[in-house]
Formats: structure tokens, sequence, C-alpha cells
């Protein structure tokens, strides 16, 4: 007997015929007596013979070559699932395999009247058909990307069945779930997208499906699509990690931070602004719910963060999380008892620096390299310069001193104030014990910024007298400015010593700063006016300070004539004065004269200015400045300082001057200052050679 005359005894040959169809209307009348027969059959518990239906339905009509036969096939198969009713779970393996392969014909109709069939299939089978979850789930996430618009639709409707059938059970398999959206995430076809972001969105609303676990697997790929083209896809991906961030809120205890931490931290340095502030959010509100067990990747938060402080006005948002990470990460590691003595701070540090010092590379523990950028923003490097700072109040013995220290003077030569006053705070509390080690830093640090000012006059020109003067606001300024004089006095290049030179005097005489300083000089030759003929002749070199600054200001005649006064050693700034005549005026000279003129008036030299009242105590001073008044040129400054003079009557006092002077024995030829005159002799004679070959040439 023929295969024909094997079908026509279980279906009519009517119905065969109607099957093969071309005309759609024919092969829907067709199975509709596949319903009845099928129907009638389950009524009579004739399963056996339903089973024959099913597959002839199955081989000669879904499985076969001919388009309308597929056609035809498909419909009777839902047909005959239909009329099964509940029993149709009897059946749902021999049904749903053959229409899944109708989702991958090359017939755009075949491929519709599939998504129909497994529809009208699903909806009699419900729960049964999550046998067939993961075939389903596949085929319909590649018919939603159909070229024909029919197919896809009928996958949309097909999908929104599938989703009601799974909420609505209580066998559903999220693991096999989780791995199949895991295969498909990385996709980057729009419909895919939103096809699998959607059962995300489904299944994490449904109470009984716990799906905060699994998250780990799909927060990667969820941030990936966060970066989509399309509005709804990102708005749709969006709302998804809002919800699973609530709902970590509220099952924090049980959430796997560290397994997410890594990957939030990848997404935090995206170019999306979106998807970068929303990575913020998550690493923020991460560090709230279980920070003491994630102080371990404090380095690569840092790393995340600290580009994001350069936002601070076109991305208000991504700043101000930023801000508020850091800070917490910061409270975290400090306010914890124990916690960064515990800690290996290498890599922060690494991250820290490769943040403050542009075009720089530092590398980690594990060998990883961190660049910096080019350019970092202003509140990136005081937030790290701040940082550093921490860290070094808590766990000094932790700190690299030989890799700080290159990177935070770098930093001291930063056009911006903060900048340079938290570098220098930072240097200066890492100089402040008095260890070996400590002293050799801040030598360097020193030797390095005269260096930054010799190869960049213009540094030296408008940043020396705010670094120098915030230095002594810190460190103690005697010990700065002794530090820097024993430097320079090593210093080969005398014109660029006399300059330095010349910055640290204006500094000296101005700075409210350096007031202990001057006043330290002033008490060193105080002495002068109280001592015996033996000290009077060393009034100039009392004291270690003086000394060590008076051989190196000795390169500026001006600078030098200011430092005596200040140290009230006034007979030897008279023949410092004197001693001037015997070589070239040089317009710097007389333009520091000048300058030296404006500042007798100024309150740093009121002292200076009572002491002229008492001519017959102070004769050098008298001497001093009629020596000055000598070397000016007719100019401003020549007329306030005589009409100054004028008022105590000068040559009245220049006479009493040569009596007190015989009155007391008072001898300018003791061994020091015979020395000290000498010494400004010889610097000023290799000055004076230095012009020389500057004009020769």
């Amino acid at each position: 007997m023929s295969n024909t005359s094997v079908d026509s005894v279980v279906l009519p040959v009517t119905v065969i015929r109607g099957l093969n169809d071309r005309v759609y209307e024919k092969r829907k009348m067709a199975a509709l007596e596949v319903e009845r027969i099928v129907r009638e059959l389950v009524s009579k518990n004739d399963i056996k013979q339903v089973k024959k239906v099913i597959d002839i339905l199955v081989n000669n009509f879904v499985l076969s070559q001919n388009p309308n036969a597929k056609k035809g096939g498909l419909i009777g198969v839902a047909a005959a699932a239909i009329a099964l009713g509940k029993d149709i779970g009897l059946f749902v393996s021999e049904i749903v395999p053959p229409v899944l392969k109708s989702f991958i014909d090359v017939d755009c109709r075949v491929r519709y009247f599939g998504c129909e069939s497994m529809y009208n299939i699903a909806k009699v089978g419900r729960a049964s058909m999550l046998l067939f979850f993961k075939e389903i789930f596949d085929g319909v996430s590649k018919l939603i990307c159909d070229p024909d618009t029919h197919v896809k639709n009928g996958a949309e409707l097909l999908d929104r069945l599938i989703k009601d059938i799974v909420t609505e059970s209580n066998i559903f398999d999220v693991d096999l779930f989780v791995k199949l959206v895991r295969e498909r995430i990385y996709t980057n076809n729009d419909n895919v997208r939103q096809y699998l972001v959607s059962w995300i969105q489904l299944l994490s609303s449904v109470p009984d499906i716990e799906l905060v676990s699994h998250l780990p697997m799909l927060l990667d790929g969820l941030f990936v699509i966060l970066g989509d083209q399309k509005d709804e896809i990102r708005a749709m991906t969006q709302q998804v990690l809002n919800d699973f961030l609530m709902e970590i809120n509220r099952k924090n205890s049980t959430t796997n931070f560290k397994a997410m931490i890594s990957v939030l931290l990848g997404h935090s340095q995206s170019s999306n602004p979106s998807t970068q502030l929303i990575a913020l959010i998550w690493i923020l509100r991460f560090l709230e719910l279980d920070g003491a067990n994630l102080t371990s990747y404090s380095a690569g938060i840092l790393n995340s963060v600290l580009p994001c402080l350069a936002e601070q006005q076109n991305k208000t948002d991504i700043f101000e999380t930023a801000v508020r990470t850091k800070e917490k990460l910061l409270a975290l590691l400090t306010e914890t008892p124990g916690t960064l003595n515990s800690m290996d701070i290498t890599d922060m540090l690494s991250v820290l620096l490769a943040h403050v010092v542009p075009s720089s590379s530092y590398k980690d523990s594990n060998g990883r390299e961190y660049v910096s950028p080019s350019q970092i923003s202003v509140t990136t490097k005081i937030c790290v310069l701040q940082w550093i700072r921490s860290l070094h109040s808590h766990v000094p013995m932790k700190m690299e001193h030989d890799k700080i220290f290159p990177a935070v003077i770098r930093t001291v030569s930063d056009p911006h104030d903060g900048v340079v006053v938290l570098s220098i705070q930072l240097l200066s509390a890492m100089c402040m014990q008095n260890t070996d080690q400590d002293k050799a830093n801040f030598e360097n640090f020193l030797r390095s910024l005269l260096a930054k000012f010799k190869n960049d006059e213009k540094l030296l020109d408008r940043r020396c007298s705010f670094i120098i003067q915030t230095l002594c606001a810190h460190v103690d300024s005697e010990k700065v400015f002794t530090s820097l004089a024993s430097l320079l006095a090593e210093e080969p290049d005398i014109v660029f010593t006399a300059l330095v030179v010349q910055y640290l005097n204006w500094i000296l005489l101005t700075s409210p700063h350096l007031a202990s300083l001057r006043e330290t000089l002033k008490r060193k030759g105080a002495t002068k006016q109280t001592s015996s003929k033996q000290q009077q002749g060393k009034e100039g070199g009392n004291g270690a300070v003086f000394n060590t600054l008076y051989t190196t200001w000795c390169h500026d005649p001006v600078s030098t004539i200011a430092l005596c006064m200040i140290a009230h050693s006034y007979h030897h700034a008279s023949d410092v004065i004197h001693a001037l005549g015997n070589y070239e005026m040089t317009e710097m000279t007389l333009t520091g004269l000048d300058k030296l003129v404006q500042l007798l008036e100024s309150p740093v030299f009121s002292a200076l200015r009572l002491e002229l009242v008492q001519p017959d105590t102070n004769p050098e001073l008298f001497r001093s400045l009629a020596g000055i008044l000598m070397l000016l040129p007719q100019s401003e400054a020549f007329t306030l300082l005589r009409n100054r003079l004028e008022c105590v009557g000068v040559v009245r006092a220049a006479e009493r001057t040569e009596r007190n002077k015989a009155a007391s024995g008072e001898q300018a030829d003791s061994k020091l200052v015979k020395e000290m005159l000498s010494h400004f002799n010889e610097v000023q004679a290799q000055h004076a050679l230095q012009n020389l070959k500057i004009s020769e040439s």
C-alpha cells in the first residue's frame, strides 16, 4: 500500500489535498477539518490514532520540501494542538521541534506561518512549552530581526505569549535563561538587544524569580547595551539597572559585590556620559553598602574617579558623583581602624601619581601600567595631593618617598596656586622628621626647585615669590633661607645666583611669613648698641644665620646692603656701600638701590627710620644712607632719600659721626669684618669679570 493510501486512511484525501493547496483559504479549511478529526479522536481517547495524524502532518507536510505543503502542515499542526487541549503535553515533543525548524526557512511566508503555528500551540500547551524554552528563545531572537515585517510582528506576538507563560510558571529555569542571555548580550543588533533587555526587565519584576544573584553574569552586557544609539533601548536598560540597584539595596547581604565591581570600574571610564554616570552611581552605592570589603579595589576606583573630576563644568552629575565616591572611599580607608595598615598601598600610589603629573606612567605591583593624560585638571591634581597627604598622615612608613618626591616636586611649578600650596604642604610634611633621609629629601627638593628656576626664567619671575613664601608658611623660614643660601653658594652660574638672591632678598624684606627671620637677624645685630668694643667689631657676623645668608647675598650688592640693615649692621653696610665705588655701577644695581630706597619708606623699616632721630647713637646708619644717596643718580628715589635725611640734619650727624668714632675708639678693622668685606669684594670682582665677558661677546 502506498504512503498516500496509508495517509488517506487516517486523514481524508480532501484534507490532504487541501493542506497542499496553494490557496490559503483552502489550507485553512483543511486545517479546520484536521481539528475536528483530532478532537473526535481525543473524545474517544484514541491516542494511537492521534499520533498517526500528527506524524502525517509533521513528516508529510511540515518537513516537506514543498512550500505550500509546509504552510498547510504548520496550520494543520496548530489545529491539532488546539484540538488536543490539555492533552497536548503528550505530543509536545513531536509537535514543537518540527515547527521550530520553520523559523529558519528560506521562505518568509513559511517563517511567518511557523510563528503563527507556534503561537497557537503555546496558547494550548502553556507550561509544557518550557521544555523547549531554550529553542524557542533562540528562534524568536532570530525572528525579531527578520527583514519581513509580518514575520517580525509574528515573532513579537509569540514572544509576549512566552513571557506570559514564564511569569505564571513556578518551574522556570533561571540558570538556563541567564546562560542564553549571556550568549547573546554582546550583539550589536538593536532588535536583539531590546529583546534581551525586555526579558531581563520582565523576570526581574517577578517576585518568585531571583535574578540579582545572577547579575554578575549580565551586568557587563547591560552596560554595553546602555551605550546603544537608540533612546528607547537606553531608557529600557537604564530602568533595568535602576531596578536591580533598588533590589540590591533590599538584599545587599546576599549580593556578590566583588564579582561586579570590576565590571563597574571598566564602564566608569566609558566615553558615553550616561554609561559613565550610572557606573559611578553603582560604585558609590557599593561602597555605601559593602565598602569595608571593597577597599582592595581602591586603586581601580581611584583610577575611575579621578579623571571625572575634570568634568566640573560640562558634566556636573558625573563630577558630583565622582566627588562623593572619592570622599566615601577615603573615609573608608582612614576612619576604619587598621584598614590602611593592613593594605599594600603601592597600587594606589601608582594611580594617584599618574593623575598628578601629565604625560607620565607608573606601574602597580602587578606590572600594570597607569599612563597619565597629557592634560590633567586642577581639580584632579588637588584631589590627588590631598589623598597623598592623607595617606602620609595615616601610614607615613608606607609612603614610597623615592616615587612620590620626584612627582610632587614637578607640581610645585604648577600655574595654579592651590596645587602649589598642596604640593609644598605635602613635601614639607614628608620632611618634618629630623632623620637623615628627611634632611636629604628637603635638600633634594630645594635643589630641584632651583633647577626649575634656572631652566625656566619665566617661572622664576612669576612664581618664585609665591612658591618661597608658601614654603616658608609651612617650614621654618630660617631653615628654608639658610638651605637655599648654602645651595646657591655652590652654584657655578653666578649670574643666576645673583638673580635668585634678588628675589629671595625681596621676599625677606616684604613677606609676612619672613617676620620671624627678620626678627632673628635683628637680634643677631642688636648687640652692637650695648656690646663691648670687641663685640662691636663683630656686629655683622653674630650668628650662623646672618653669616650663611651674607656669603650668598654678596652676589648682589643691594641685597647685601639690605641684609646688613635688617641686622642693624650699619657699620658694615657703610663699608659695603663705599666698596661699591670700586666697581662700575650696573643698571641692575642702580635699579636695586632705587627699590631699596622705596622700601625704606615701608613698615618693615619703620624701626630704622626711628633710629634716625638718634644720630649720636646710630652714626653709621647716617653714613650708610648718605653713601646710598651719593651713589644714586638724580631721580625720584634720590629726592625721597635726601628729603628723609634732611629732616634730621644729615650733615650735622655726619660731623658727629667722626667725633663719636674717635671718642669711642671704634675700629672697623676686626678680623671678621675684614674677612666679610674681602669676601664681598671677591664676589663682586667675579661679577665684574662676568659682565665684561658678556659685553665683549
